[in-house]
């Protein structure tokens, strides 16, 4: 009996939309962060202890800053609180009372300034998906800008910058939370733009497109490090991939990365 054609994870619109801009994150912003290391919740990558200060806040925003490339003149943080934060190497640091929804962006005075809610502080995962968001907003808006950058869709395209530079496995794992009480209660939380699906497909053509999805159902060792959901969105799509490939606009890039 013949096997039935392995499903994409997402609809045909979603599927068609990361693609796309897929291919316009290599088009805009080069290979180059398709060549780097992905970012996993490591000490390779996040050496130090975290106690969920002010500072231990700073230290991972900075942080990745660092691992996406991206000068420290170009960007302020500011983090809610009564006391007066301290310098971040050579990032400016200011304080504010501003009561902020998990992160947000804008731009003054010629550079990017990012605001980061001290309530997230206690979940050092959640605060690397916050500060990467936030910081691919500088890379789409900061500096002149990219162009087409700043478009309806500029909100979910920041989000999948952060799979294109290599922060997608804490995005996509903070995009849904289901927490349950000893009560009997329970609470979800979500963040971000794109939904677990959409994660795991665009983790699925991030690979692709790296060359590490080419042993059949295998998935690269960093998948180890994504929840069990979007783990299996993206193994889904990966079998979606190898069956039928991406499409035209997309595939022509994978024999440039492998060049």
């Amino acid at each position: 009996m013949a096997l039935l054609p392995r499903r994409c994870p997402v609809p045909p619109r979603e599927q068609a939309w990361t693609e796309k801009m897929l291919a316009w994150c290599v088009e805009r912003m080069g290979d180059v962060p398709l060549r780097r290391p992905v970012v996993v919740p490591t000490a390779e990558f996040f050496p130090g202890t975290y106690l969920g200060t002010e500072q231990d806040v700073l230290r991972v925003v900075d942080r990745v800053r660092v691992l996406m490339g991206i000068d420290p003149g170009r960007v302020a943080v500011e983090v809610d609180s009564d006391g007066m934060v301290g310098d971040l190497d050579a990032m400016p640091v200011h304080r504010t009372r501003h009561a902020v929804v998990a992160g947000h962006y804008e731009q003054r005075e010629g550079r990017g300034l990012i605001r980061i809610d001290p309530g997230q502080a206690g979940d050092p995962l959640r605060v690397i998906a916050v500060a990467a968001h936030e910081l691919c907003h500088e890379l789409l808006l900061g500096r002149g800008g990219v162009p087409g950058a700043d478009g309806e869709d500029h909100e979910p395209l920041t989000d999948l910058l952060t799979v294109y530079t290599g922060f997608g496995v804490f995005g996509a794992n903070a995009a849904f939370h289901f927490e349950a009480f000893n009560s009997g209660g329970w609470r979800t939380r979500t963040l971000g733009y794109l939904n677990v699906p959409m994660f795991g497909y665009a983790l699925a053509c991030y690979a692709w497109l790296r060359g590490e999805a080419r042993r059949p159902g295998r998935l690269p060792g960093w998948a180890d490090h994504l929840d069990a959901n979007p783990h299996g969105y993206m193994r889904q799509g990966v079998r979606y991939l190898e069956d039928h490939g991406p499409a035209p606009a997309l595939a022509r890039y994978r024999s440039l990365i492998e060049g």
